[in-house]
């Protein structure tokens, strides 16, 4: 027997390689144009802001969290309900100010749902107006409490049920 009638698959290997990438590429592309890019709004501010303050971001994040404490009372929401959120944000030093605040309800997926939530702040307790989610799953609430001297910025996750 020769050696000319031995056959070699590797070419075959090669060029099944090349057209798996180009595939996986096509794909890709493909899948991104349905999931377009959101923008996180974490610090409820522009991403090129928070870029360029992020030293003084987390400086005043710590400041914050010296002077509040600030827990989560609601756990879960109703779907289709009316529901109100319950933010317990207690002072560390009795000669502090009531924090401002900013409070927003948003799906962790996209920017299409969300909510900017009005609330009042009494007894160390911010409780939201009334909300009716109507997605089941998870949903956030971003808050921004700042004093005279400090910000926090805090999310919690909720579930719709």
């Amino acid at each position: 027997m020769s050696d000319k009638s031995k056959k070699t698959f590797w070419p075959y290997g090669i060029l099944l390689s090349i057209i798996a990438v180009i595939i996986a590429c096509v794909a890709t592309i493909v899948v991104s144009l349905d999931y377009p890019v959101e923008m996180d709004n974490f610090n409820l501010e522009k991403y090129q802001k928070v870029d360029s303050d992020i030293n003084e971001i987390m400086k005043n994040q710590k400041e914050f969290e010296k002077r509040f404490d600030v827990k989560i009372l609601t756990k879960n929401i109703d779907l289709n309900k009316e529901n109100k959120i319950d933010i317990k944000i207690s002072k560390k030093l009795s000669n502090l100010e009531n924090p401002k605040f900013e409070i927003l309800l948003t799906r962790p997926d996209t920017n299409a749902h969300n909510v900017d939530l009005n609330a009042t702040y009494s007894d160390e307790i911010l409780t939201t107006k009334s909300f009716t989610p109507n997605l089941i799953g998870r949903w956030q609430i971003m808050l921004k409490l700042a004093d005279k001297n400090s910000t926090g910025f805090y999310k919690f996750e909720l579930f719709a049920r």
